[in-house]
């Protein structure tokens, strides 16, 4: 983890700082994204816990310090922020490194300033450090060019399993894939405990 200090990335200029996210920052970015992301209440109460969620430390894949945040240095306002989360793909049986950006906005008076290319700079940066392949984003049609990015996959392929597809372990046998317990530790949202029913 870095100390406010070692997570400067860059001085912007009137008054405006990069810097890497730190755990602390949980709640102000979680605000700061469902202000920014959600349509409705229940996008707010989502987009509150997948925050808290990638900046807990428990996230297999994510670390507290993979968002990029843009502030006033001298009020600590978040402006823009935007993470970058690594996942590994697989393409006909081979695997590869792929960094996700995510949560990639912009307080509207702030917008076309240049502040997301800076970050998209940044991230680019880490993926390469990371030895990602491909970065792959979803989001507004077209707005990612600017950025080097192209249409590539359809986002609505997906799968769907029941619970009675899930093969029965033989005693020897241990489970391949776990499901991570919610630690959100807000009082000010209710999100339910994950529940298996039984087809019966």
């Amino acid at each position: 983890m870095f100390t406010k200090q070692q997570s400067m990335l860059r001085d912007i200029g009137n008054g405006l700082i990069m810097r890497r996210s730190m755990p602390t920052d949980a709640d102000a970015l979680a605000e700061f994204n469902a202000r920014l992301h959600s349509d409705d209440a229940a996008d707010v109460v989502c987009l509150s816990a997948w925050t808290h969620d990638l900046l807990s430390g428990d996230h297999p894949t994510f670390s507290p310090n993979d968002f990029t945040l843009i502030e006033e240095s001298a009020s600590g306002k978040i402006i823009s922020t935007m993470n970058t989360i690594s996942q590994t793909w697989s393409y006909e049986g081979i695997k590869f490194g792929v960094g996700r950006p995510e949560l990639v906005g912009t307080l509207p008076e702030f917008r076309n300033r240049s502040l997301v290319r800076l970050q998209f700079e940044e991230i680019h940066k880490w993926s390469a450090e990371r030895r990602e392949l491909v970065q792959a984003i979803t989001g507004i049609p077209f707005y990612y060019r600017q950025f080097g990015y192209e249409m590539a996959l359809d986002l609505d392929g997906r799968r769907f399993g029941y619970e009675a597809q899930v093969p029965i372990l033989k005693d020897s046998e241990a489970e391949h894939y776990v499901i991570r317990a919610n630690r959100i530790q807000r009082s000010d949202i209710e999100i339910p405990e994950p529940v298996l029913q039984s087809a019966d």
